[in-house]
């Protein structure tokens, strides 16, 4: 089961705000911090939903999570979200596909975006996710 735990930052502007943004290009299966401009590939899916959403952090007790995930979008009984890569079914070869230059490889999840582990710390300080 999730749960959701809220954090609040009274001390951050709305312009620090909205800067602390990433895009996902679902084309390119890629992902940028909009402050920073620097780029990393992510494992996507065909469902992976497109729009602008909050990101908010929830804690999980699942397998392969590492103890959290950030969720962007709740759908009756599904929640879309950033999480470090998922290795609970080795025979998807996620990490080997997200290193991958063929983009066709990293289209593959049910919908969440997979990301690295470094890319996963840098993304827990950021509040908007825009997927095209």
């Amino acid at each position: 089961m999730l749960f959701n735990y809220a954090y609040a930052d009274n001390s951050i502007s709305v312009e620090e705000y909205k800067s602390r943004k990433v895009v996902v290009d679902t084309q390119k299966a890629e992902l940028c911090f909009a402050d920073t401009q620097d780029c990393h590939k992510v494992l996507i899916g065909k469902a992976t939903p497109k729009g602008v959403f909050p990101l908010t952090l929830h804690t999980t007790t699942k397998k392969g999570y590492g103890g959290e995930i950030i969720g962007f979008k709740e759908e009756k009984d599904f929640l879309f979200a950033l999480h470090r890569v998922w290795l609970g079914k080795p025979s998807e070869r996620r990490q080997e596909r997200i290193l991958s230059n063929n983009i066709s490889d990293r289209i593959m999840t049910n919908g969440c975006i997979n990301v690295s582990d470094a890319v996963y710390e840098k993304l827990r300080q950021y509040f908007v996710l825009e997927v095209i």
